[in-house]
């Protein structure tokens, strides 16, 4: 069954998604945290800007997962999905001592007419909303 996320983003890369422009979102981490593991096909993931509302959502097409990471394969991650995740290098440098990659490939991206307004008071960025 499918779950529904909440995934909180920097500005303007809600939008990048829901106008068909970021088709890879990409997490790195150094610890096993959301959403790694726990994004599969077809789920929904809510898009919310940081301090903002939700604003859309988008379906999963498919998700890879990775963890004993090296720089050298953050650096092969960064190659291959540079252009889809549409992310900065400095992203990437920030990013580079990561062990632990989420790879969630989007698809049917979907504007809401009204954000939904969602009170969060934490700092998670991913948050599983339901199972």
């Amino acid at each position: 069954m499918a779950r529904r996320h909440l995934a909180i983003f920097l500005k303007g890369t809600a939008e990048k998604i829901l106008s068909g422009k970021k088709r890879v979102e990409v997490r790195l981490s150094l610890s096993k945290i959301l959403p790694y593991l726990s994004v599969c096909k077809n789920d929904e993931i809510y898009l919310k800007n940081s301090g903002g509302k939700i604003i859309g959502k988008v379906t999963v097409d498919n998700c890879l997962y990775y963890e004993n990471l090296s720089q050298a394969m953050v650096a092969d991650l960064k190659n291959n999905y540079f252009q889809s995740a549409t992310v900065s290098n400095e992203f990437w440098d920030a990013k580079k001592k990561a062990k632990f990659a989420s790879i969630i490939f989007l698809k049917n991206p979907h504007k809401f007419l009204t954000p939904v307004v969602y009170k969060k008071h934490d700092r998670r960025a991913w948050i599983i909303i339901e199972n």
